[in-house]
């Protein structure tokens, strides 16, 4: 799992790009995360596979590491 601090324009930005690849992005309890077929939180070895939280400085992004290749557009 990669845990990153991102501005709200990157965070917008790979939601909407999550979105266009088929993912299922919604806010669940305030959090952006990702949703399997059955409208459940996806989870990979127990971890919530993306999951973007407001703070006050931007956004905390965790997610993991096959996701997201960091220096890249690859999802």
């Amino acid at each position: 799992m990669a845990v990153k601090m991102w501005t709200k324009k990157e965070t917008q930005s790979t939601i909407k790009q999550l979105r266009g690849y088929g993912y299922v992005v919604a806010k669940v309890n305030g959090v952006y995360k990702i949703l399997d077929d059955e409208g459940n939180v996806w989870k990979h070895d127990g971890q919530d596979v993306f999951c973007a939280l407001l703070g006050t400085r931007g956004y905390l992004v965790s997610y993991h590491d096959d996701l997201i290749v960091d220096g890249s557009d690859t999802y």
